[in-house]
């Protein structure tokens, strides 16, 4: 018995002392694990903070994509958001070969370059030698268009534009945000500049014009868009700097040939839904612009502050002489807009209302100066009449103009069915003479050109104009898309005594006075055939017409009745082109 339990306490020694380093390999284990567990914890918390942050910046991106390819064939369906930590990295490992395949953004450290190129050759019955600063083409009926006319048509479904984009994530749902861009001319490289094209034409005789319009980019470096700020998930985005307002995402969204110059009205001339009554005002400088999403419901406001400067009066009656005293204005240009719109199920509205103040015209219908004008005669008419004529300078690379505030909403709507979407707008704007006036030698807003002849009294009573339209794209195929559309402008009558008398005793169109009653009628067709999501093809045609006032304009000198109105009253504008999308 004795030996056994010596036996059994050797044993059990042993067995002790092997254990025991086995306990402590047990104790380091744990501890690593521990250690390793929080280490992946931390690490796992950085990669969904990271996901979080690729899941905005795909939002983001999509809609602005959907914004740039507006209307267009509907993309691929995304992806689902990555659910994990796992699904984030296999997602981010993709991302080279999408780049190099060409699919994905060209996107670096938060900034994303984008930009179209469309052109393409177009016919129109009625049209002048192009201009190298026009953006839009001739194939809306133009005041000064003589004769048929072939050659290069730019930017018939999209203004070639380069830009760039960035976001950048500041705390939790809060992003700094900005966006770049410029329109630039196909045709002849220089930037978007339609008052340069009128400034071109200055002391010809009208037999001698190239093409000559307004609009709302003049030759800045950014006519586009240029602004930054802040944007979040739930709060929405308020951002500063220039922007497009309401009334231009607006046409966009609910205009069936997506806001395409070469096919629709109220895409190529802005005064009609754009800009309230005045094409320049379809981009603001120095704005805010504030937009918000709530479920199936978004809203908007915009404000823009006053800049340039007023101008001034010379208090002379025929000529200034130096050292005359000067009445000088205030510069009084601010505007606001509100929109608000919702989607439910296939059905999606929106509406906006807006005022601007001060609003320009180049006066006469995009007249050029004059040769006299050219040499220095300057004008200035009150809002309350009583015209000033004065000889200050030179007035190379100025402007005339009409003044007016602007006040005007538009309601619009479209609807999805099977490979059918349906689209129809109203616009009602009202322009009537400024509240305060603006004088000689004020800035235009756009391109910084200034004004060298302005009138404040052109709007006897209030001119009303109003814009419906109403189209449809139908969806042949995964690739080809085909799109009508119908627009029609009516303008009230809104003269003197003495110009509304022409309206019945003209013996033409254009010698009834531009405030005459009157009708602009378009209509347009197009296919539109994709290649790939960023290649695709055109061709159609938009047939334009236009009548009373709005093909007027007469004006009265020394009691001589002078014509100044349009030289034909239809255009036909056949165009095909092609365009890249990046």
């Amino acid at each position: 018995m004795h030996k056994n339990a010596l036996l059994a306490a050797v044993a059990a020694s042993v067995i002790a002392s092997a254990a025991a380093p086995a306990w402590a390999d047990d104790a380091q284990d744990i501890a690593a694990l521990k250690a390793e567990a929080a280490a992946l914890k931390k690490q796992n918390e950085a990669l969904t903070a990271r996901l979080h942050k690729i899941e905005r910046k795909q939002a983001a991106q999509r809609n602005i994509l959907k914004k740039q390819q507006a209307e267009r064939q509907p993309l691929p369906a995304a992806p689902a958001p990555a659910a994990s930590a796992g699904a984030y990295m296999a997602q981010a490992s993709a991302v080279p070969g999408l780049l190099l395949n060409g699919e994905g953004p060209l996107t670096w450290h938060g900034i994303t370059i984008f930009g179209t190129i469309d052109a393409g050759v177009g016919y129109v019955s009625h049209g002048l030698p192009e201009n190298g600063m026009n953006y839009e083409g001739e194939s809306l009926i133009n005041k000064f268009t003589n004769r048929p006319y072939w050659g290069i048509a730019p930017n018939n479904l999209s203004q070639t534009t380069l830009g760039a984009k960035g976001e950048e994530e500041l705390l939790p749902g809060l992003a700094g945000v900005f966006m770049a861009s410029t329109g630039i001319n196909p045709q002849s490289g220089q930037l978007a500049n339609m008052p340069g094209t009128i400034v071109s034409n200055q002391g010809l005789p009208r037999s001698a014009y190239s093409f000559s319009g307004d609009g709302g980019r003049g030759g800045q470096a950014f006519n586009d868009q240029l602004y930054a700020g802040l944007s979040s998930k739930t709060l929405g985005e308020l951002t500063f700097g220039r922007h497009r307002p309401f009334s231009v995402d607006m046409v966009v969204n609910y205009d069936a040939t997506g806001a395409a110059y070469s096919f629709s009205p109220i895409a190529y001339n802005g005064q009609f839904v754009q800009g309230l009554g005045a094409t320049e005002d379809a981009r603001w400088d120095n704005s805010l612009k504030y937009r918000v999403t709530y479920g199936p419901v978004h809203a908007g406001a915009m404000y823009k502050f006053a800049d340039g400067n007023g101008g001034c009066n010379y208090l002379g009656t025929l000529v200034a002489p130096v050292g005359t005293p000067q009445i000088c204005y205030p510069t009084n240009n601010t505007a606001y807009q509100f929109n608000l719109g919702g989607v439910y199920g296939p059905l999606e509205v929106d509406g906006v209302f807006g005022v601007y103040h001060d609003a320009v015209v180049i006066a006469g219908g995009n007249s050029p100066l004059s040769a006299a004008q050219l040499a220095g005669a300057s004008a200035f008419v009150s809002n309350m009449g009583g015209p000033t004529i004065s000889s200050i300078g030179n007035n190379i690379n100025t402007l005339q103009a009409l003044i007016s505030d602007n006040t005007g909403f538009a309601l619009a709507a479209k609807y999805t069915w099977s490979q059918f979407k349906f689209f129809a707008g109203y616009a009602h704007d009202e322009l009537q003479n400024p509240s305060q006036n603006v004088g000689v030698g004020a800035m235009n807003q756009q391109g910084g050109y200034q004004l060298s002849s302005v009138n404040n009294d052109f709007y006897t009573h209030p001119k009303i104009l109003q814009t419906a339209w109403t189209g449809v794209r139908y969806a042949y195929s995964s690739q080809l898309e085909l799109i009508a559309a119908y627009y029609y402008v009516h303008q009230n009558q809104f003269g003197t005594t003495a110009q509304n008398l022409t309206c019945v005793t003209a013996k033409t169109q254009n010698a009834k006075a531009a405030q005459c009653a009157g009708d602009l009628n378009a209509v347009s067709a197009f296919a539109d055939y994709h290649f790939t999501k960023r290649f695709d093809v055109y061709g159609g045609l938009e047939v334009s017409t236009v009548n009373g006032g709005i093909a007027g304009g007469t004006v009265t000198t020394a009691g001589v009745l002078k014509d100044i109105g349009f030289n034909y009253y239809t255009n036909w504008a056949p165009v095909v082109g092609a365009r890249f999308t990046f």
